[in-house]
């Protein structure tokens, strides 16, 4: 009885965010410095450091799909702790992989897709609580990473400077264990949520919903511009001529103001319907692209303007993208649907990692101008397709 009061209380929503606050630090605390480790110590050249840091992208967003299937196939927590202990693998592997290429890219295709099913499962199991609600628990999902990339880095910091990479991979294993063990006991009862189960060809037959297809293809000029943090911002930082140091500093504001903002919206949008939830989403795209926008301004104000105002949106969009997918999802495909909302990401990601040659390019020319021109335009596309498909996305919700 206590077990199933749980279950269908706010028990396993907390248990998904703490774990998943503490593994996102063991993840910041080495991923932001592998690029470093494996090119000073581990005897990598810069193409075999993009090859590994590519095949782990492709691994975690692009198996978001059978991921999703997977969750709602054996069950969401199945899934969470199948995907943690991977994960553990992955990092023990990275301690003892030393200068082996072969070593090192099976353990970022292991941590990938571990990743992948972890990240999912975690998703699925917020979109499903019976109690919270989506928004409110997906917003408290995305303020755990943001506050674990504020920490994690710092950690992973120290432990460079004191030569000691190699424990914060034995570090990261044990917190996604003890994730792991946590799970299996205090979540074992979930993977009954969805007792119809679905086959393999579900995967493809979603492809037939046209409302889900829709909205994730909006969905990818948001991810698009969230990118541009990893992207635009510190190659706008080197052509400025400022301190690499800056680069740090912005990405901290960052996170701390998607923390401050998605803790005050999360409930308000979730008394929100789907139409008001589509107007979020819609005024998020338009706010990250004007945001970027700021950046033709030359000057270390319009840079932390463009952060503050980015900022906004990138809180507005995470806060409600997960929550529109999951309304779209028929009974027993949420993870599934949750899936494809990662291939979006995983595809926003993808290009937005290729503007790089056209900042160069603009640069060149004198154009970066009309390179930021083009990023908010992006935005508002992205913001009018929304607005126009408001109606027809919220009545395939309310079919649901």
């Amino acid at each position: 009885m206590k077990a199933a009061a749980f279950t269908e209380g706010k028990g396993p929503a907390y248990v998904v965010i703490l774990g998943r606050f503490m593994t996102n630090i063991g993840f910041f605390m080495v991923i932001p410095f592998l690029a470093v480790y494996l090119t000073r110590h581990a005897g990598m050249s810069s193409l075999q450091t993009g090859l590994l840091f590519a095949a782990m992208e492709f691994t975690r967003r692009g198996l978001g799909i059978p991921a999703g299937w997977a969750s709602d196939r054996f069950g969401a927590s199945r899934v969470l702790v199948l995907g943690l202990l991977i994960e553990v693998v992955a990092y023990a592997v990275f301690a003892v992989a030393g200068e082996s290429f072969g070593l090192w890219l099976g353990a970022v295709c292991l941590m990938g897709i571990g990743g992948s099913l972890n990240n999912n499962g975690s998703r699925s199991v917020l979109a499903s609580a019976k109690t919270g609600g989506a928004v409110v628990n997906l917003s408290r999902y995305y303020v755990s990473i943001n506050g674990a990339a504020l920490i994690g880095p710092l950690i992973g910091t120290a432990l460079l400077a004191g030569g000691a990479v190699r424990a914060g991979f034995v570090v990261a294993s044990v917190l996604h264990l003890l994730f792991a063990a946590v799970s299996a006991v205090l979540l074992r009862g979930m993977h009954g949520s969805h007792p119809a189960p679905i086959g393999p060809a579900a995967m493809a037959e979603a492809l037939r919903d046209r409302h889900l297809m829709l909205f994730c293809a909006l969905a990818v000029g948001g991810w698009f511009l969230i990118t541009q943090y990893r992207i635009a911002l510190p190659l706008t930082i080197v052509h400025q001529q400022f301190s690499s140091d800056l680069i740090g500093l912005l990405t901290a504001g960052n996170s701390a103001l998607v923390i401050v903002v998605v803790m005050l919206i999360g409930k308000r949008v979730e008394r929100r319907g789907t139409v008001g939830r589509l107007d979020v989403f819609a005024l998020s795209t338009a706010v990250l692209g004007g945001g970027w926008l700021l950046c033709a301004v030359e000057g270390v104000g319009p840079l932390v303007a463009a952060v503050i105002v980015t900022s906004v949106g990138e809180s507005l969009f995470c806060g409600v993208v997960d929550a529109v997918v999951a309304g779209l999802a028929a009974p027993g495909r949420i993870g599934l649907y949750l899936g494809y909302s990662t291939m979006a990401w995983g595809v926003g990601g993808m290009l937005g990692g290729l503007v790089g040659s056209g900042f160069d390019l603009a640069a060149d020319h004198g154009g970066l101008l009309f390179f930021w021109l083009v990023l908010a335009a992006i935005g508002l596309a992205s913001a009018a397709g929304t607005r126009a498909a408001r109606g027809y996305l919220a009545d395939a919700v309310g079919r649901v």
